[in-house]
């Protein structure tokens, strides 16, 4: 699976497959060893076009997780709410809040954890990464422009896609913060 999941595997063995026979090659000069190198150049190229196209469901969740923080960084309310189940109504109503109460200006995930339960009806699955971002908060009570937290999100499969059901940032109370009208502590 692990050959689905990222194209250097693949890069790795192939170049690897290829100086060990080109070693060969130099060192007995039969012809042969060369048509043997095309065809693993050949295997290779296959198998990273198949790396390419299949869609595994880490790649799924991946998608899912960087079309969020895009939607984010851009400020696109309604590009982000399409990663967010139509039932996690907090959710949503937290993203709601956080988009029109911050202004985000750049934002991504690092260190990504992937658990996937396949076994849940429908499935499911829980990502822990680290949040970094910077923005501004737009009635200016909040002075530093920086977010750095580790996020536990859970999304469930919903057809083909999977989509944020809920979250937890480590240390925040978005409801609470929401109920108090503040931005980030």
């Amino acid at each position: 699976m692990i050959f689905l999941e990222s194209p250097w595997p693949i890069l790795f063995i192939g170049i690897a497959v290829e100086a060990v026979l080109a070693v060969m090659l130099l060192r007995s000069g039969r012809g042969y060893l060369l048509w043997i190198m095309i065809g693993v150049a050949a295997l290779v190229a296959a198998a990273l076009l198949v790396e390419r196209f299949v869609v595994t469901d880490r790649k799924s969740v991946e998608q899912t997780l960087y079309a969020a923080v895009a939607a984010a960084e851009a400020n696109d309310l309604n590009g982000l709410l399409d990663c967010i189940s139509p039932t996690a109504e907090p959710t949503r109503a937290d993203a709601r809040w956080m988009l029109n109460r911050v202004e985000v200006s750049s934002a991504y995930v690092r260190n990504l954890q992937i658990t996937i339960n396949r076994l849940m009806n429908p499935p499911t699955t829980q990502v822990r990464f680290q949040a970094v971002g910077q923005g501004r908060d737009r009635r200016g009570e909040f002075p530093y422009g920086t977010f750095s937290r580790a996020v536990t999100v859970q999304l469930h499969l919903e057809g083909t896609r999977w989509l944020v059901t809920g979250y937890d940032v480590e240390g925040l109370d978005l409801g609470n913060l929401r109920a108090r009208g503040r931005a980030f502590p």
